[in-house]
């Protein structure tokens, strides 16, 4: 009877354990990420600087769509253009003093006829089901974008 249960509870924790891994990790923020996403909110600040520049103008009310074959599209209002592209999600995993981190960093590329438009290789600070919150850096400084679901 003892060895019976110790077998079921050294199945019951493999079972756990391998149910975390990084991969099942990812799938789920990728289930999450999948759909419309308008952004909300846009700011930039200028490397040394020490307060943000509000962009809204620039972005809020432009939607980002994310498929599930890894193709995207890019709809910006001003420009009223819709730009075809790709997406992955990656997961990035680091170990400093003993502490196992991990950072979701989101690649995007858009494209106008065939050239690229728009490449942003963003930090992903929260993923929810209705909200998205990015941070990308870029030559001259820091992108930070607020995204809601449609």
């Amino acid at each position: 009877m003892k060895s019976t249960f110790k077998l079921f509870t050294y199945l019951a924790f493999i079972i756990l354990a391998s149910s975390c891994t990084d991969e099942y990790r990812l799938e789920r923020k990728e289930d999450r990420l999948y759909g419309s996403w308008i952004f909300e909110s846009a700011s930039f600040k200028e490397n040394g600087d020490l307060f943000r520049e509000n962009r809204d103008a620039e972005f809020v009310g432009d939607i980002i769509e994310f498929y599930r074959d890894y193709s995207a599209s890019y709809d910006d209002r001003l420009d009223r253009v819709v730009y075809p592209g790709y997406w992955e999600l990656v997961l990035d995993r680091a170990n400093y003093d003993d502490e196992n981190d991990v950072e979701f960093f989101l690649d995007m590329d858009f494209f106008d006829r065939g050239r690229p438009a728009m490449t942003y290789l963003c930090g992903v600070n929260n993923l929810s089901w209705e909200r998205l919150n990015l941070r990308a850096n870029v030559r001259g400084g820091v992108y930070y974008f607020r995204l809601r679901r449609l």
